[in-house]
């Protein structure tokens, strides 16, 4: 029988193909221009994709993985980010990006804080919102009281809109950005055949395709761990609780009283509703992939089979 699921297309602002994309030095310099045309970007170092910041000193601390991270011969440092769901969070995740960017790049020691680099966060966003923005919006710190009066801390945010409105100051490089990002075809900029070409060349190669799903399936894992490892965390910060609480009380029966009330807590709260919000991600992103139901369940039941029954996992696929 003729398979009737149609193969995803992965554009530009899948992870995977938007780091192969934009690791391009000619094409990312390009783009950077159109965003940015007050600049004068003579040229840039190689950019780097998937950039992990992390502190293994703090490991309560979020990481963040970059999707481009690039510095120009002017040592501007530029953090280029795909955006394809609106968690209503924007601001304040542009706002730790460049903190967790002058915490690794912006400074060595020895130097002063004059000799911060510039730092520009840019968001590059395909979802709709609820409020008509334009294509581009620049934010700067400005004085509240005098808005002619920015503050020199040489950090600039950027969101990029693909379905905004034009205001008719956007460059044409911007423009096609904007089409590459909502898969419409461009034409007469050389730098963009590039650029689609290759989106061509990596849908049409099957180890490609299977990276990239791998990839996606991957997140969703790590997610789930990371979700699981915070399940942990949360029995045995009740655990400690409940140690402290008994030891306050001086009475063993307290102690244990504390042990086991830390471990329902933590354990009815987080276990099932973590696993079936895992659940509903991975339905989802196995259809995404154009995986049959057949496929779906069986992956379910591999992954969360000790925990659901046939029956559940079933219902579970037919509710998503």
């Amino acid at each position: 029988m003729k398979n009737m699921h149609k193969k995803p297309w992965f554009g530009f602002t899948e992870d995977m193909v938007f780091g192969e994309v934009m690791s391009n030095k000619e094409f990312c310099k390009h783009v950077l221009q159109g965003i940015l045309p007050e600049l004068a970007i003579e040229d840039i170092y190689f950019p780097h994709k998937q950039e992990e910041i992390n502190d293994p000193e703090h490991y309560d601390q979020k990481d963040v993985r970059l999707d481009i991270l690039v510095e120009d011969y002017n040592h501007n440092l530029y953090n280029i980010e795909v955006q394809t769901t609106n968690t209503d969070d924007i601001a304040r995740r542009m706002r730790y990006y460049a903190a967790k960017a002058d915490q690794r790049y912006t400074l060595k020691k020895g130097s002063t804080y004059r000799n911060l680099k510039n730092v520009y966060i840019i968001f590059l966003c395909s979802f709709n919102l609820a409020e008509k923005k334009p294509i581009k919006s620049k934010y700067l710190t400005i004085n509240s009281d005098n808005q002619t009066d920015v503050l020199q801390d040489g950090l600039t945010k950027i969101i990029i809109n693909s379905n905004g409105i034009p205001s008719g100051n956007e460059t044409k490089t911007l423009l096609n950005l904007v089409k590459l990002m909502k898969n419409l075809p461009i034409s007469g900029d050389a730098y963009f055949d590039i650029a689609q070409n290759r989106i061509k060349e990596i849908n049409s190669d099957e180890k490609w395709r299977d990276m990239i799903m791998d990839y996606e399936t991957k997140l969703l894992e790590r997610e789930q761990d990371a979700e699981e490892r915070g399940l942990k965390r949360g029995i045995e910060k009740g655990i400690n609780q409940g140690i402290q609480q008994g030891m306050q009380q001086g009475i063993q029966q307290g102690i244990q009283q504390g042990i086991q009330q830390g471990i329902e807590q933590g354990t009815k709260e987080g276990k099932k509703k973590e696993k079936l919000i895992g659940i509903k991600k991975l339905i989802l992103a196995l259809k995404d992939f154009g995986g049959n139901d057949q496929q779906i369940l069986q992956r379910l039941e591999k992954d969360y089979g000790d925990s659901f029954s046939k029956e559940e996992l079933e219902k579970f696929l037919k509710e998503s």
